[in-house]
């Protein structure tokens, strides 16, 4: 891969002597816009909320809410399975993606970005552009096409108008292939006198809008960068994730630009050491999902280049491998297309109902931030005595609501100087800040007596936990939520969102019909040499619904359908699956 990395960043001096673009620029009003975007505190309690509260655009692709996860297609091997994966084209008439990746995608049900890297506009072949895009689509995967990005840092953005006429025609191309979806994707701070609006190409052109997005150690690989640039390009210190999204985040808003954000590649100086990367790499994958809603997709660029002065990649470094690993599991992130999150990262006083686990517990987390302060702690008090601390984002607390009392109570959250108090009310097994739990919930929550035991073929048993919506009966049904069930069962199931239908085995239910579609091998004829298949329809008592942001399905059905036996213990209110 020929990447150009945000390395070639340059400095005011050499900006003005290369770029013949003509753009006046207050450097005073320009510097002072950045010291208070390096400048800004975080400090704010959140909670795991309901993914229907996340902003939605209805982008291509577009998750309801949550953000894909994913990494370079040839270094995935070293990593569980993300929901994403970053690869790339660098000319027109390549014809298929770069081994690894032709044989990844192909193989696994993920959403891919493809980077396609454009040396100068004088370059682009269209009648190329389509003998690539062909093959892309013939897999018949979503995909993203980041074409000629990084322009604000390139040549490609001498001419800008010239750059615009050329992404639209490029994009009129990709968006006649319905797998395929269009990404605008300037570095995230980019040349200071080459601002983002002098290159978008408008809202019909445009799909998702992406950003390159690296946190670097040193301003052009020089220890001896100033102050002033190290605030311009947000460099050492001042180099987050969170400060380094505010200047594209700002533009769609001057500008009402209404679409997802991706950080389409980025990475943190992982030669910098590990006490610089810690805080960083967790900002990236943690901070950033909390703070920004609208950023729905990461990917990390896990790559080694020898050739650059500060090194990007995850590999040989166990630690920054586990951060990953923990952020990808912890439940805000998607890891199949079309997929939920377990849970968004909603503000504490957003009005989410919350209903403890079966341990009793709701997580709480701080969006903590302090300028020039990497390595901080927060502590958590109930009602004015301590019970908790972290010190590490996203500073998660277990509240056991079990130990509280029906009524209100008072959590603060302390760090480095600043607190912050909330006042939540509990009723049974629920909580809410800001006012009472929602009487649904509650009384849904009462049901948390039904458990679910797996009984596996080797005769080892295992029990189904769940998170915030429990089993409840129905007309005498039992409904469970749809992910934890297949999940527990290690049944593998295909989600469409757009038909809101599930897959799995030869069966298929659509959410709210009170059927689901089974597809059945007969033989007959001597030896049983023919064979057919017919399709059956297996009648539910009670139609799948959504409860509190869940899918809620019948287990009986879902199981039996499968081809698994469901036993019904009334006394101790425990169904078993046996396999």
């Amino acid at each position: 891969m020929k990447k150009k990395l945000i390395s070639i960043l340059l400095s005011i001096t050499a900006i003005t002597s290369l770029i013949p673009v003509a753009h006046a620029v207050d450097w005073g009003s320009l510097l002072n816009e950045r010291t208070a975007m390096v400048s800004e505190k975080d400090f704010e309690l959140y909670v795991e909320g309901s993914v229907e509260n996340a902003p939605f655009y209805g982008a291509k692709f577009e998750p309801r809410g949550g953000s894909y996860i994913g990494m370079t297609a040839d270094t995935m091997s070293e990593y569980k399975h993300l929901g994403s994966y970053l690869t790339y084209v660098e000319s027109f008439w390549q014809g298929d993606l770069y081994s690894e990746a032709n044989k990844i995608v192909p193989q696994n049900n993920i959403i891919t970005m493809v980077g396609w890297t454009v040396g100068s506009l004088d370059s682009v072949d269209y009648d190329g552009l389509r003998h690539t895009l062909d093959k892309l689509s013939s897999y018949e995967k979503p995909m993203f096409i980041r074409f000629a990005n990084e322009m604000n840092v390139s040549g490609l953005g001498d001419n800008p108008q010239r750059y615009i006429d050329v992404f639209r025609k490029a994009a009129n191309i990709i968006h006649e292939y319905p797998n395929l979806a269009v990404v605008w994707a300037p570095n995230d701070l980019g040349a200071l006198d080459r601002p983002f609006e002098l290159y978008y190409p408008g809202d019909e052109f445009v799909d998702w809008i992406g950003v390159s997005c690296y946190m670097k150690q040193y301003f052009r690989g020089s220890a001896n960068t100033s102050e002033k640039d190290s605030i311009y390009f947000m460099t050492g210190q001042n180099s987050w994730a969170t400060n380094q999204l505010k200047p594209i985040i700002k533009f769609m808003e001057d500008y009402g630009i209404k679409k997802p954000l991706m950080i389409s590649e980025g990475g943190v100086a992982t030669s910098a050491g590990e006490e610089w990367v810690t805080p960083r790499l967790r900002n990236m994958l943690y901070n950033v999902i909390m703070k920004y809603p609208q950023v729905k997709m990461i990917n990390y660029f896990n790559v080694y280049r020898a050739d650059e002065v500060e090194k990007y990649n995850l590999s040989n470094h166990p630690y920054a491998m586990d951060i990953l690993d923990e952020a990808a599991d912890s439940g805000g992130y998607i890891r199949e297309p079309y997929g939920y999150p377990r849970f968004m990262f909603s503000k504490a006083n957003a009005g989410d109902t919350l209903v403890a686990n079966s341990n009793g517990t709701v997580n709480l987390y701080t969006l903590a931030f302090i300028p020039k302060t990497p390595n901080i702690s927060v502590n958590y008090k109930l009602d004015g005595t301590w019970f908790h601390s972290s010190d590490k984002a996203p500073y998660k607390c277990g509240l056991n609501i079990n130990k509280v009392t029906d009524g209100e109570h008072t959590i603060t959250i302390e760090s480095a100087g600043l607190s912050k108090s909330y006042k939540f009310i509990k009723r049974g097994k629920c909580i809410r800040f800001g006012g009472e739990p929602d009487a649904e919930k509650v009384s849904s929550a009462k049901e948390d007596n039904i458990r679910v035991i797996v009984k596996n073929r080797d005769g080892n048993t295992s029990e189904i936990r769940f998170d915030e919506q429990y089993p409840v009966i129905v007309d005498g049904s039992t409904l469970v939520p749809l992910r934890n069930i297949f999940e527990g069962m290690n049944v593998p199931v295909d989600w469409n969102g757009d038909t809101q239908t599930v897959k799995w085995d030869t069966c298929t239910m659509k959410i709210g019909d009170s059927s689901i579609g089974k597809l059945v091998e007969v033989s007959y004829g001597k030896n049983n040499r023919h064979r057919t298949t017919v399709k059956e329809t297996i009648a539910l008592a009670v139609p799948s619904q959504v409860m509190n942001g869940r899918t809620m399905v019948p287990l009986r059905a879902i199981a039996e359908c499968t081809g698994y036996a469901v036993d019904w213990d009334g006394d101790t209110r425990t169904v078993t699956i046996t396999v």
